[in-house]
């Protein structure tokens, strides 16, 4: 499962508004274009939907989002392949966020199996990619409301 720990240049408390916005997630874990998101009574992210262009077409697909605390669990199924993210984020002295990242993909019936072990391999691959993205996104001073 390809994780990363990461240190971002902000307190949790602004982290975590940050992450209730789209544009937070868009391309992370091959999410393209981001559209129709659902919040919570809180304010909190709680879905969304996304298309995903490959060399066969356009796939649209939608994500689930589940919260608790300062922990956040992206979920997609898509073609028997589940794709999750899990961010659990803590503070480190008030101006800094330590954020637990965690990228994963795995088959969700026997015949997707070899398709979710590729995926697998290609998240592994841009792991780096993917959270510093993240990262860069979470540190913007520009964030629209």
């Amino acid at each position: 499962m390809p994780q990363r720990t990461l240190r971002i240049d902000q307190p949790a408390e602004a982290v975590w508004e940050r992450l209730q916005l789209l544009e937070t997630w868009e391309g992370i874990g091959g999410m393209g274009d981001l559209y129709g998101p659902a919040h919570g009574p809180d304010g909190g992210l709680r879905a969304f939907q996304f298309s995903l262009h490959t060399p066969l077409g356009t796939i649209h697909d939608s994500a689930d989002v589940t919260s608790h605390g300062r922990v956040m669990h992206v979920r997609t199924a898509n073609k028997g392949v589940a794709v999750t993210i899990d961010l659990k984020l803590r503070e480190n002295g008030g101006s800094e966020t330590i954020a637990d990242f965690t990228i994963d993909a795995h088959a969700t019936n026997f015949l997707s199996g070899p398709l979710a072990a590729a995926l697998r391999h290609t998240l592994e691959s841009g792991i780096v990619r993917e959270s510093d993205r993240m990262v860069e996104r979470l540190e913007a001073t520009d964030v629209r409301e």
